[in-house]
């Protein structure tokens, strides 16, 4: 441990070796655009003799901007090239201590203020929201584009931020959204995180870049390591210490890729000032780390994750061996090199596994080791952990949570409370005795297509949260993103308004505006509809939504596994905020957010639409009544063939995308044709063909539906009426049979190609297709 003096300076980068502090102005047009960075002494010499820029620093060292004001400038240019020379961004203090920001028109100019460059990019977005009513997506696509000129705001306005921390992200989302995304995707994606306040952002991306360096200095061969970590997609729950190996080897150029694509994406986060949480480690170590240390205390745990075979399950050493601490060490430093540091690191020893013993003199030591072993390396650092492992198993008892939580230092842990629209543990948990803790929303799990917003009970939880006297913050736990932008809008910005307080019929007013792009009735209207009768909580479980043409098909459902189409509202209800939209003024239909949520709505009524279908097929072979059952197969499998046409029209629906991001990793062609694989299994049979995740990653995409769902209902389809034909049961076993094999072979698939662009026309295909089936689902 380093126990020298350490610098006092703190604007980046402190840690256990004393720092120096270069301004170096570079291009930057004046003294406020200037770059921090720090720079430990024996490098100083050779970051002198370089001649870089903002997009060439090395990585290895933490870099930020000094106060965010070009990190902003730079975003506003990004989101919005057209229109950039318009705003001026100004710094401001803190508002006692807290976040702050301020629009206001001056001399036909858009004046931003902000304590710092994320503020700043907030107050960029509340102008687009508020004043130019426009919204800019999480997916986007490119930039926005605003023809004329931008409106000014009709005066001064300043929010300030009642939530000291807004986290986001989820270890899983880098294996269900993001396990293929490219420089310019992450880009966007960081800009947007910027507009919505993010000052924690989970990075996760290239951490086995890190790990490959620590494991070779033990002597473990990069091939051995490389399949230790298994496949892209499958990577989160390898670093969650759930399985090892499925999907490997992991190809180098990947390892590779993630690292520089890394540096790329902390660079920018730093710059807006974010403070970015990485990864440290929690316990979990190759199997083949025994060979060399043979005397470490090395134990297999929680043998049958996910009903994985044993040949997948993880191993975890001791705390209380001293390898422990030598390899978080080892780690940090390594990580620090290669990424540098903001202190921030995630760790979750146990999330959905048994510990190797339930006595709590035994966690508390996981934790104190831990803990210590990351002050060893960064005498500031603070540990995150999420609340998960504590709400997946009952055995987590008060006592058991209490000896973890309270054997590290108050302040040096920070609970994410995960899915606090189902379970808020603070409350569980005498508030995580004292433990900071950031309430969190997940309500996405595997990337699930599916419509599930309680925006009334977001409100309501999250400003109780907030007057709890150790909640830091707010965030977001989504498993996958693309689908219910409404719910997240609404926790990111519910704490940047007075008092984190606004009438929801306020906000749905403004979030309608901006979704059609300027205030229109029927919008407005709709959204009302959808806030008060559609938009409930679930009432279905937190898990495993979907729709019945994306179930395993049975003719004894429920039970529905990981795809449950049953909802908390009537169809009936949806259908009328529909009509609503469609009645809106036509030049609503040129704005992206009407276009996606038309498409999306229409969508939902239709999947929706296949459970009464179902249910009429199961009644009619119950009464041996064929041709019942082929008036409603038929139409079952038209409603499905016409929701893949509807998705077709829209980027965020495509299964090509997904496929074609996969394969652009690829160096070889037997490189893509391994990606296409990983990428086609998570989202299908996630591991093998008929386990217990199939389907657990479902989603409704054009080409996913058509190629995957539709011939697994077809031949169901097929065999059942020819069993009713011979006056048989349905013969569900061989019909299983057939369709493991099917899911198998699909998974492991490289063809058809899937068409990556959209086709048609969103709005027009959405009405016909809803006009189509309007009076059937009205029900």
């Amino acid at each position: 441990m380093n126990r020298r003096k350490r610098s006092r300076h703190v604007e980046a980068g402190e840690g256990g070796d004393p720092v120096r502090s270069v301004e170096w102005a570079g291009s930057a047009r004046s003294k406020e655009e200037s770059i921090m960075i720090t720079i430990r002494p024996a490098k100083l010499l050779a970051v002198i003799s370089m001649s870089v820029s903002l997009l060439t620093v090395s990585y290895a060292n933490t870099i930020a901007s000094r106060d965010g004001v070009a990190g902003a400038t730079a975003l506003i240019g990004r989101v919005l090239p057209g229109h950039a020379d318009r705003f001026t961004c100004e710094l401001i203090a803190p508002d006692q201590g807290r976040d702050v920001f301020e629009v206001e028109p001056v001399n036909d100019r858009i004046v931003l203020r902000g304590n710092n460059g994320v503020s700043l990019a907030m107050a960029f977005n509340w102008y687009l929201r508020y004043t130019a009513y426009v919204n800019y997506d999480w997916m986007a696509a490119g930039p926005l584009v605003i023809n004329g000129k931008l409106p000014l705001p009709a005066g001064k306005v300043r929010q300030v931020c009642a939530a000291r921390e807004r986290f986001f992200l989820n270890y899983c989302t880098y294996g269900y959204t993001m396990p293929w995304w490219d420089a310019a995707q992450w880009e966007r994606f960081v800009d947007w995180m910027a507009m919505n306040g993010i000052n924690r952002p989970l990075l996760q991306a290239g951490t086995e870049a890190v790990w490959l360096e620590v494991w070779q200095s033990y002597g473990l061969p990069e091939d051995q390591i490389r399949n230790y970590f298994g496949g892209p997609a499958h990577l989160p729950w390898h670093r969650m210490a759930n399985q090892d190996k499925w999907g490997g080897p992991l190809p180098v150029s990947y390892i590779e890729g993630q690292k520089v694509l890394q540096q790329k994406i902390l660079a920018q986060a730093r710059s807006l000032g974010m403070k970015p949480i990485l990864s440290a480690f929690a316990g979990h170590v190759p199997p083949q780390l025994k060979k060399v240390r043979p005397s470490a205390s090395i134990t297999r745990i929680n043998p049958g994750w996910g009903h994985m075979s044993a040949d997948y399950t993880t191993w975890f050493l001791n705390p209380k061996d001293p390898l422990f601490k030598e390899i978080q060490g080892k780690f940090l430093q390594k990580l620090q090199e290669i990424y540098g540091t903001d202190h921030l690191y995630g760790a979750d020893p146990f999330n959905e596994i048994r510990p190797p013993s339930w006595e709590p003199a035994y966690l508390a030591s996981v934790s104190k080791t831990i803990y210590e072993s990351m002050a060893m390396a960064d005498p500031d650092a603070v540990w995150y952990q999420m609340s998960w492992t504590f709400t997946h198993r009952r055995n987590w008892s008060t006592p058991r949570l209490e000896a973890m939580t309270k054997a590290v230092p108050l302040g040096k842990l920070v609970y994410l409370d995960y899915v606090c629209e189902e379970i808020e543990f603070h409350t569980k948990s005498k508030q995580f005795f004292g433990a900071p803790f950031i309430w969190c929303y997940l309500a996405n799990f595997g990337g699930n297509t599916h419509l599930v917003a309680p925006l009334n009970k977001i409100q309501t939880r999250l400003k109780e949260a907030l007057k709890v006297k150790n909640c830091v913050g707010v965030g977001s736990t989504l498993e996958g993103l693309n689908v219910n932008p409404i719910a997240y809008d609404l926790v990111l910005e519910q704490p940047w308004h007075p008092n984190a307080g606004v009438t929801m019929d306020d906000w749905i007013k403004s979030y309608a505006t901006r979704r059609a792009g300027r205030p229109d009735a029927a919008v407005i209207a709709a959204w009302r509809q959808l806030a008060s009768r559609v938009l409930l909580d679930t009432g279905v479980g937190i898990w495993g939504h979907g729709i019945a043409f994306q179930a395993l098909p049975s003719i004894q459902h429920p039970p529905w596994g990981f795809t449950n189409p049953e909802t908390p509202y009537s169809n009936k209800d949806l259908v009328l905020a529909i009509d609503k939209l469609l009645e809106a003024d036509p030049a609503c239909r040129q704005a992206d957010g009407y276009q996606f949520d038309l498409v999306n709505l229409v969508r939902q009524a239709l999947g929706n639409y296949t459970l009464p279908l179902y249910q009429d097929m199961v009644k009619a072979i119950q009464a041996k009544d064929l041709a019942a059952f082929q008036k409603a197969s038929s139409r079952f499998m038209e409603v499905g063939a016409d929701l893949d046409v509807l998705l077709a029209t829209r980027h965020e629906f495509l299964l090509g995308r997904w496929i074609r991001d996969a394969r652009k990793w690829g160096t070889t062609k037997a490189e893509q044709d391994y990606y296409e694989r990983n990428a086609r299994q998570i989202i299908s049979t996630w591991h093998k063909a008929g386990g217990h995740l199939t389907d657990y990653a479902n989603r409704q995409w054009s080409g996913l539906l058509s190629s995957y769902y539709a011939p697994r209902w077809q031949k169901f389809i097929e065999m059942a009426a020819a069993d009713l034909k011979a006056g048989k049961p349905v013969d569900m076993a061989d019909y299983d049979n057939w369709r493991r094999t099917f899911e198998d072979t699909w998974s492991k698939a490289t063809s058809p190609v899937f068409p990556v662009e959209p086709q048609g026309d969103p709005c027009a295909t959405a009405e016909r297709l809803f006009r189509k089936y309007r009076q059937e689902m009205n029900h």
